[in-house]
C-alpha cells in the first residue's frame, strides 16, 4: 500500500518500526536473562549426559546446557518482544515517516 505524507503530500514515506525494534531488544535481553537463570537445569542435564565422558564431558556438557538455555531464552524473548512491538507500531505509535519533510504519522490517519 502506498502512503502519502499528510504534511507535504510526498509519497516518499518509510516504515519506522520503532516499537518492533525496541520490543525485540527488550524481549531479547529479558529472554536471555530468563534463559540464563533457567540454564542451571540445562547445565545439570548437560552434566549428567556428559558424565559418560568423564570430567571433561561433565564440564563440556554443563557449559553446552547453559549456553543453549541462554540462547533459547534470547531467541524466544526477541520474537515475542518484536511481535508486541509490531502491535504497538500498528495501533499506538507513529509508524510512518516522510523522508522529504520528516513528518511522522500513523498509517490509519
Amino acid at each position: 500500500m502506498s502512503y502519502s505524507c499528510p504534511n507535504c503530500r510526498s509519497e516518499s514515506v518509510v516504515h519506522r518500526h520503532k516499537g518492533r525494534n525496541v520490543g525485540g531488544i527488550t524481549g531479547g535481553v529479558a529472554g536471555t536473562a530468563s534463559g540464563v537463570a533457567g540454564a542451571t537445569s540445562g547445565a545439570s542435564t548437560g552434566m549428567a549426559l556428559g558424565a559418560v565422558g568423564g570430567p571433561v564431558g561433565i564440564a563440556l556438557g554443563g557449559f553446552a546446557g547453559a549456553l543453549l538455555g541462554g540462547l533459547a531464552g534470547g531467541v524466544t524473548g526477541t520474537l515475542a518482544g518484536s511481535k508486541i512491538g509490531e502491535k504497538l507500531d500498528e495501533h499506538i505509535l507513529d509508524d510512518l515517516e516522510c523522508t522529504n519533510c520528516g513528518q511522522t504519522f500513523r498509517s490509519d490517519e
